[in-house]
């Protein structure tokens, strides 16, 4: 089953407590979950791949609903990008609304379901960046990262201990330049420094360094790499996207070097 499926229709046998557990609760009202399976509290890091799943998508909705509300405007393109990285039956397409909705509404607080997201996917940490590379491609998707929203956005990071260099690179193929939120940064308009930016490098590390430091992105986030720690098929696209900035960049910094 999809996992917007596993989401709407319950069938994990587990529950999400905490706040995710509550916006899933109240959201039931639009009949978006089966209140009457029997549940068990996901908590910690624990989560299995299948529930680690449930919990990157629960995770992507709902902060994302609260970064869209940061800037008081939800766009037409924003809600593109949602609908292009996040593919889903069409028929399910009101109940997300309903889920997305709620989480607009809610009196919970963004950090309050970063901090719930952290903690069941504690042990899978591409995971996280993940989750803050699908908040950063909605934000970018009209063309403007809004302050408010980049600070939310890094303030979430935070939440989810992503180190300076890891946030710089993901931040960097959003917001770099013209094409960059397509997944080209490093190979658009932001040249050479914003490609070193999306490979979490300075300009002045060594050809080997250089080397290392692609591979070992390539490694972590290629989309088999984080099928296997559980990301739904779903957001293959996303996955697609960043492995694509990364060698993007790759190819820029090298050419570069290469015309010294």
């Amino acid at each position: 089953m999809a996992i917007f499926g596993k989401i709407l229709g319950g069938v994990l046998g587990f529950a999400v407590g905490g706040p995710l557990g509550a916006l899933l609760g109240a959201a039931a009202g639009h009949g978006l979950i089966d209140r009457s399976r029997g549940r068990a509290a996901l908590e910690g890091n624990g989560a299995d791949e299948e529930q680690a799943g449930v919990m990157f998508a629960l995770g992507v909705i709902a902060l994302s609903a609260k970064v869209a509300k940061a800037d008081g405007t939800v766009t037409r393109d924003e809600i593109r990008t949602f609908q292009r990285i996040f593919p889903f039956d069409p028929g399910e397409r009101s109940r997300i609304a309903d889920l997305y909705n709620e989480a607009r509404r809610s009196t919970d607080g963004f950090e309050a379901y970063a901090e719930q997201v952290r903690g069941a996917l504690a042990a899978k940490p591409e995971l996280l960046a993940e989750v803050v590379d699908a908040l950063y491609a909605i934000a970018a998707a009209d063309g403007e990262l809004h302050p408010t929203e980049e600070g939310m956005i890094s303030r979430i990071g935070a939440i989810f201990g992503l180190g300076d260099y890891e946030m710089a690179s993901l931040r960097a193929r959003h917001a770099a330049g013209p094409g960059a939120g397509a997944g080209a940064a490093g190979g658009g308009g932001g040249g050479a420094a914003d490609a070193y930016a999306v490979l979490g490098v300075e300009p002045g590390v060594s050809d080997d360094e250089l080397r290392a430091a692609h591979r070992k992105l390539v490694l972590t986030y290629h989309p088999d790499k984080l099928a296997s720690k559980g990301l739904p098929e779903e957001f293959m696209e996303l996955a697609n996207d960043r492995l694509a900035a990364i060698n993007a960049a790759y190819e820029t910094v090298t050419k570069e070097r290469r015309a010294r």
